[in-house]
């Protein structure tokens, strides 16, 4: 096996697939990375039994052939590395020793045999669909924060991907708030090379909390994702990575159920100024106090965000908005009223509610909804 491969290519090219290299399995293989040398490619396999990615960088390939390498010690090492072309070779006697050279810099590493790192499951697509990077970063971003830390709720853990009706949903929740967002699937102008592909029939799915974490720090928003489905796999190509995932076997609950029919009042909120805000008047409470809250007080033509604790003491500053209905005194968790905010892009937000017991809505970028239960006994 000989290949010669610019570093800065290489070692992004590692960045990719690191996220899938198992640290605790008992398979010793999987703290590797398989490399494979075919035409005028190599490529980068990881695995931890759930997640398996797989990427492509361009190489002069002189000679084909594979080998297993110690991932971090191997990545740590081609990171360190100057700019330029190293040059990659396995022994003719020993096919298991490998001699790097880069510039002066010169290493003799030992791989393991590519034929024991676990080859990937079959998959069989039953259905399909594409979508935008940036819709589908932009989706998950909006809504993962809000999945269940418990990991006993295995349907909760992870994000709902839903597609019917000609609507897709992405939705999380962890029992005391829903966020989703909801975009209508636009057929194709007739003619349109980069269109992107429909779905090829309904369904719904829930990704692991891990892979959405991976989709939002390596898909290309400027270019579309294609999901190649079956009722336990997900696969994912991503430009010139492939990334591989078990999906939950689980059903996920039925969420619109807890998404209120009509609200009587409505709060218009200038959202970057109430981030701001709530982030200094959150400063007061300790987030380890099991009641820690902030009260909105929400009058015709303003709002006072304040927080009090026995601890420090308490804090308020208030703000300009557009009250539509009645005012109302309501007190919520200061965590799950920030989460949204983060990645909201709306100059202002509108707050729904009826009372100060029964869930809130949230709504502001396009297609986006957030349940919400205010907190008891403020």
């Amino acid at each position: 096996m000989n290949f010669i491969v610019n570093t800065e290519k290489f070692s992004c090219g590692l960045r990719r697939v690191m996220s899938a290299v198992s640290s605790k399995s008992l398979n010793a293989m999987l703290n590797n990375v398989l490399l494979e040398a075919e035409g005028d490619t190599l490529y980068l396999t990881a695995y931890d039994m759930e997640l398996r990615i797989k990427t492509a960088v361009p190489a002069t390939v002189n000679q084909r052939g594979a080998i297993a390498v110690p991932a971090k010690k191997f990545s740590d090492i081609v990171n360190a590395l100057p700019m330029g072309d190293l040059s990659f070779e396995t022994s003719a006697e020993n096919s298991k020793e490998i001699f790097l050279k880069c510039n002066k810099a010169s290493y003799k590493m030992y791989g393991q045999d590519a034929a024991a790192f676990p080859a990937a499951e079959p998959f069989a697509e039953e259905w399909s669909f594409g979508i935008g990077g940036k819709e589908l970063v932009d989706c998950l971003c909006k809504t993962s924060y809000a999945r269940s830390e418990d990991e006993s709720r295995q349907a909760l853990n992870g994000v709902l991907v839903s597609i019917r009706g000609g609507m897709r949903t992405i939705a999380a929740s962890d029992g005391r708030r829903l966020s989703l967002v909801e975009h209508s699937i636009e057929a194709p102008a007739e003619g349109d090379a980069n269109a992107i592909a429909q779905p090829t029939q309904e369904g719904e799915f829930i990704l692991p909390n891990k892979v959405v974490i991976e989709l939002t720090k390596c898909v290309d928003q400027s270019k579309a994702v294609m999901v190649h489905l079956t009722h336990t796999m997900a696969v994912f190509e991503i430009g010139d990575t492939v990334l591989t995932s078990k999906l939950v076997d689980k059903t996920y609950p039925n969420y619109r159920s807890v998404i209120p029919v009509n609200f009587r009042n409505s709060v218009s909120i200038p959202r970057a100024l109430f981030a701001d805000v709530l982030k200094r008047v959150r400063m007061m409470v300790s987030e380890a106090e099991g009641s820690a809250s902030v009260t909105l007080n929400i009058a015709e033509n303003s709002m006072i965000i304040s927080a009090t604790s026995q601890e420090f003491g308490d804090a308020r500053e208030d703000i300009d908005v557009e009250l539509s209905g009645e005012p109302i005194t309501i007190a919520f968790n200061p965590q799950y009223l920030s989460d949204p905010l983060k990645s909201l892009t709306c100059d202002k937000f509108v707050l729904k509610y009826n009372d100060g017991v029964t869930p809130v809505e949230m709504t502001g970028d396009e297609g986006f909804i957030y349940i919400l239960m205010p907190m008891r006994g403020n």
